[in-house]
């Protein structure tokens, strides 16, 4: 196992597994453990291959790639049943005393669309998002770093 060093908040230098941060250049088949349906696999390998291109996926992503096949999973069946049920059932929700409310499929609804948002974000499928994932290149300012004199004076 080959450790990877880096500065921790306080200044100190500490090794980490490099392995968890190396990018995949192949998608793994998900964990048997979280007992994907077939259309969840489907959503796996769809945005895990994209993932791969791009060459940003690592082990630790991979979690995030199951919860966003999942909630994809879960939206679509979720849409399903509100086209199903149509209006009244499916969008809104009339009780017997003749009180209304929002359906349940519409709250859950909502909570789906937060998760791949948050997960899509995560990932940077929107423009705006990939163009925060890009590298930052080092740009020679002219600027004196005292901190990485400190680093090497301390570390070498």
């Amino acid at each position: 196992m080959t450790n990877l060093k880096i500065v921790d908040g306080s200044g100190e230098i500490v090794s980490v597994n490099k392995n968890l941060y190396q990018i995949l250049d192949k998608l793994p088949a998900p964990n048997a453990k979280f007992n994907l349906s077939k259309d969840q696999k489907y959503w796996y390998d769809y945005f895990g291959q994209q993932l791969v291109d791009t060459r940003k996926l690592t082990k630790p992503d991979l979690i995030h790639l199951v919860q966003l096949a999942t909630a994809v999973d879960y939206y679509i069946q979720n849409e399903n049943k509100i086209r199903e049920m149509g209006f009244i059932g499916g969008v809104v929700q009339i009780f017997k005393g003749g009180a209304s409310n929002v359906s349940g499929f519409i709250s859950a609804r909502k909570s789906f669309i937060a998760e791949i948002n948050g997960l899509s974000k995560h990932f940077g499928f929107s423009f705006s998002d990939r163009s925060k994932l890009q590298e930052n290149k080092e740009s020679n300012t002219g600027q004196y770093d005292v901190f990485k004199d400190f680093l090497k004076e301390k570390h070498g």
